[in-house]
């Protein structure tokens, strides 16, 4: 099956926009951290405050990473659409399933983890 590289270029900026919003959650997500940190000095919740810190840190730069590939998809969509400007709705393209398998991923990784953080929260605020 193919898609239109119309089709293709929608479907990037759609996980673009999803991307960056799970990057404005992050320093929200930080701020509700250090209120937990400044409450509560035990050595466990220390621990836990430090785990939800590197999940921060690395969720930050998965996201990176994941625009960084998108947009990487996205110039060569254009680049496309610019070379065949004739054929930028027609079913051209391979389809874009790898790239809502990711989309997919993510968005369950992040609401699982965003969970995951919810319930800290709701224990120790």
């Amino acid at each position: 099956m193919k898609d239109s590289t119309a089709h293709l270029h929608l479907i990037c900026e759609d996980f673009k926009r999803t991307l960056q919003f799970y990057k404005s959650e992050i320093p929200f997500f930080k701020k509700r951290l250090e209120e937990i940190s400044i409450k509560n000095t035990g050595e466990e919740i220390r621990k836990q405050v430090e785990h939800f810190e590197n999940t921060f840190i690395a969720m930050n730069e998965n996201l990176d990473v994941l625009m960084h590939d998108v947009n990487i998809k996205q110039d060569a969509i254009l680049k496309d659409a610019k070379e065949k400007p004739d054929f930028i709705n027609l079913k051209v393209n391979e389809t874009a399933d790898d790239l809502k398998a990711l989309i997919d991923f993510t968005a369950k990784e992040f609401a699982e983890k965003k969970e995951h953080f919810y319930r800290f929260l709701s224990e120790h605020l």
